[in-house]
């Protein structure tokens, strides 16, 4: 019986591990220079790699850039990845420290028209006056967010676009989890205060 409960917890044990590790197995075959391995894992984290860069950078050749050097640092320190650590985080985490050294290095921050990247946004089935709602909605919030401080978008685009927890963020970030509620509060604050101010001069034009 005890025989049987030790193979039960190890086999539970074993399962909990595959779970909490869904990209191991790829993160070992990468490492041993399986090139398919590390195609698969970079497929699934680019989508959220390149809307963390282009939030951040605001340009589409500049987020493109950073996002695939993103993959070029964390196929070079594969071997220094903890695979009880999230994957997609720790990528995030790479992508987010380049764009800050990018931004650090750039004089001013330029924008860019919002519609052209309305397909990193996420969006879900609906009639041609939702959608046109929607849309028009977005429109308002990227503008709004595009206004705010590099430490705020971050904090709003992980949270409500990419729907990361603050536990999530925090470990991107390199922060406790109470710093990142503290953040998102303030965000959130200056955001509604945009997106008010923005929809005013709407209704005056």
């Amino acid at each position: 019986m005890q025989a049987a409960l030790t193979e039960n917890s190890a086999y539970s044990l074993a399962m909990m591990a595959t779970e909490l590790k869904p990209w191991a197995d790829e993160v070992r075959r990468a490492r041993r220079g399986d090139q398919n391995a590390f195609a698969a894992l970079v497929r699934q984290v680019q989508r959220p790699v390149y809307g963390l860069c282009l939030r951040l950078l605001r340009t589409e050749g500049e987020a493109q850039e950073v996002a695939q050097e993103t993959f070029l640092r964390a196929y070079q320190n594969l071997e220094r990845y903890d695979l009880t650590r999230p994957f997609d985080l720790w990528v995030l985490a790479i992508a987010r420290n380049l764009c800050l050294d990018l931004l650090r290095r750039r004089s001013r921050v330029q924008t860019e028209d919002v519609e052209e990247h309305a397909h990193v946004l996420p969006s879900g089935d609906a009639n041609a006056e939702d959608k046109a709602i929607a849309q028009q909605e977005r429109k308002s919030l990227e503008e709004a967010m595009s206004l705010l401080s590099t430490e705020d978008r971050e904090v709003l685009a992980l949270y409500y676009v990419q729907k990361r927890t603050t536990k999530e963020i925090a470990e991107v970030i390199g922060v406790a989890p109470g710093t990142i509620m503290a953040r998102l509060f303030r965000a959130r604050e200056k955001l509604r205060n945009r997106m008010t101010q923005h929809a005013a001069q709407e209704q005056r034009s």
